[in-house]
C-alpha cells in the first residue's frame, strides 16, 4: 500500500528564511534514513543526515569514525531513526557546545526533549504533555509564526541594547563633564537644571520601546565590552567637548569674534543657561547614535522619538532663551546664543558616528590582523601563514558533505572576541548545504522535464514549466 505524506506547503519557505536569519535547522525523526533524507531534499535543508546509531559511536561509514559525536551533532542535518533518548541527548549536547537550541514537537516522546530545550515549542495539534514541557504553544498549523518570533525577539533585544549605550554614555557625560568644570573653574551647575536634563530625557527615552529598529542579520549576544566601551568612549568624548564649549564661552570671546552675539563670560546666570542647553541637545541626540548600526542620519528613527526629541529641545531651548530664574542661577541668553549653540552642538555630533565605528572594530578583534597578521613580510605566524593558507584551501573544497576536520583545541569558535558572524559559521555551512540541495533538485526537475519534452517533440516554450524548487 502506498502512502504519500509531503511537507506543509509553507515548510521549505520556514526554514529558508530561518537558515537566512542564521538559524541552524535540524530534523529530528524517528522514521528511516532515507525518509529523512527525502524529506530534507524536498524542504531544501540539505541531506547530511545521518542514522540514531552514529550518536552512539556505532556508524559503519568508515568517514566518520574520526568525527566527535559532538562535531557530528553540530555540523549534521538531521538524524533518522531516533529514540525519546536520542532527542533529547541532541539537545543536550548542543547546549554544551553553548548553543542556544529551541525545540519544535507533538508527541509524547518528544517531551524530554522540549522540556530540556532553551525554547521548547509545541504545535497546534501537540498532545497535553508536549504542551506542558514547551515554553511556547502554537495555536495555528504551521511554523512560519517562529521566523516572526525570531525577527520580533531581535528588534526588542537591539532597542535594550541601545538604551544600556546611551545609559552607560550619558551617565559618563554628566559625572565627568560637570566634574571638570567644577574642578577647573570652580564653577557649580545647578542642581535644579540636572532634575530638568533628567526629566526631559527620561521623557524621550521612553519613546525607544517603540522606535524603529533593524533586527541584527544574524543572532546577536550581550557584548559587554563593547558595549561598555562604547559607552566610556562616547561619554568622555561629550564630556571633553562640553569642557572645551564652557572654556570657549567662560575665557574667551571666540563666539563673540565669529557670530557677532554678545560676551557672556562674566555673567554666571548667562553661562549657565547656555552650558544647560549645549548639555541638553548632545545628551539626547546621542540616541540617534546609540539606536543605529550605520550612520545615524541614514537609519530612519520611530515617529514617537523624533516627536519627544524636538519637544523636548524646543523646551530646554526655549527656558535657555527667556527664563529667568534666580534659585537655579539660570537667565535667558537670547536667539542668538541659542542658535551658536546649536551649531555648535550639531557639528561636533557628527563625529560620534566614526568613534562608533572604530570602537566596533577594534572590538571585532581583525584590527591588528589588518595592520599586521595579513602583511606576509610583518607576520608571525610560522612559515609566513603558509599552513594557515592551506588550510582554508583544504576546507573549501570539503563541500559535498559540509563536514570540516575537527578545529584544533586553540580555536574556541564561541570566545569572547568572535562576532556574531562567526558565532554563525555552522549556520552559514547547513544554508550552503541547502542551497546545493535545490539546486541539485532544480536541475534534476529540469533535466527530467527537458528530455521528455525533446524525446516528444514539443515546444517548451508554450508549456508552463512548474517545478519544485
Amino acid at each position: 500500500m502506498p502512502l504519500f505524506d509531503p511537507p506543509r506547503h509553507d515548510s521549505a519557505e520556514t526554514i529558508r528564511k530561518a537558515l537566512v536569519l542564521g538559524v541552524n535547522v535540524k530534523m529530528i525523526t524517528g522514521d528511516q534514513l532515507a525518509i529523512g533524507k527525502e524529506t530534507g531534499r524536498r524542504l531544501g535543508m540539505g541531506t547530511n543526515m545521518y542514522p540514531s546509531s552514529a550518536l552512539l559511536g556505532q556508524s559503519k561509514d568508515g568517514s566518520l569514525e574520526s568525527l566527535p559525536v559532538d562535531e557530528l551533532i553540530e555540523k549534521a542535518d538531521g538524524f533518522a531513526g531516533v529514540f525519546p533518548e536520542h532527542k533529547y541527548e541532541i539537545v543536550k549536547r548542543l547546549q554544551e557546545k553553548k548553543h542556544i537550541v529551541g525545540m519544535t514537537g507533538d508527541g509524547v516522546n518528544d517531551a524530554p526533549a522540549l522540556k530540556k530545550a532553551d525554547i521548547g515549542i509545541a504545535v497546534d495539534d501537540a498532545t497535553d504533555a508536549a504542551r506542558s514541557a514547551s515554553d511556547i504553544v502554537l495555536t495555528e498549523p504551521g511554523l512560519s509564526v517562529i521566523i516572526s518570533a525570531v525577527l520580533t525577539s531581535r528588534c526588542i533585544f537591539q532597542r535594550m541594547k541601545n538604551y544600556t549605550i546611551y545609559a552607560v554614555s550619558i551617565t559618563i557625560r554628566i559625572v565627568l563633564g560637570f566634574m571638570l568644570i567644577a574642578l577647573i573653574w570652580k564653577f557649580d551647575f545647578a542642581p535644579f537644571m540636572v532634575l530638568i536634563i533628567a526629566i526631559l530625557n527620561d521623557g524621550t527615552i521612553m519613546t525607544i520601546s517603540k522606535d524603529r529598529v533593524k533586527p541584527s542579520p544574524l543572532p546577536d549576544s550581550w557584548k559587554l565590552n563593547e558595549i561598555f566601551a562604547t559607552g566610556v568612549v562616547l561619554g568622555t568624548y561629550l564630556a571633553l567637548m562640553t569642557v572645551v564649549f564652557f572654556w570657549a564661552i567662560h575665557k574667551t570671546d571666540f563666539f563673540s569674534n565669529k557670530f557677532g552675539v554678545r560676551s557672556i563670560r562674566d555673567n554666571e546666570f548667562e553661562l549657565m543657561s547656555a552650558l544647560y542647553l549645549q548639555v541638553s541637545i548632545v545628551s539626547q541626540a546621542l540616541i540617534f547614535v546609540t539606536r543605529s548600526r550605520s550612520w545615524s542620519f541614514v537609519e530612519r528613527p520611530g515617529f514617537l522619538l523624533v516627536t519627544a526629541f524636538l519637544l523636548a529641545q524646543l523646551v530646554a531651548t526655549l527656558i535657555a532663551v527667556y527664563a529667568n530664574w534666580e534659585f537655579a542661577r539660570i537667565k535667558g541668553i537670547g536667539w542668538g546664543w541659542a542658535g551658536v549653540i546649536w551649531l555648535f552642538s550639531i557639528v561636533f555630533y557628527f563625529p560620534l558616528d566614526v568613534f562608533k565605528f572604530f570602537i566596533r572594530f577594534v572590538l571585532s578583534g581583525r584590527a591588528w590582523d589588518n595592520l599586521l597578521q595579513n602583511k606576509t613580510a610583518f607576520t608571525t605566524k610560522e612559515n609566513y601563514g603558509k599552513g594557515e593558507r592551506e588550510a582554508q584551501w583544504a576546507t573549501a573544497q570539503r563541500t559535498l558533505h559540509g563536514l570540516q576536520a575537527p578545529e584544533p583545541a586553540s580555536h574556541n569558535l564561541f570566545n569572547d572576541k568572535s562576532s556574531y558572524r562567526e558565532l554563525s559559521e555552522i549556520a552559514e555551512q547547513a544554508k550552503r548545504r541547502a542551497e546545493i540541495a535545490r539546486l541539485r533538485e532544480l536541475n534534476t526537475l529540469k533535466g527530467h522535464v527537458e528530455s521528455v519534452v525533446k524525446l516528444k517533440g514539443l515546444d517548451i516554450d508554450t508549456i508552463n514549466q512548474n517545478y519544485t524548487v
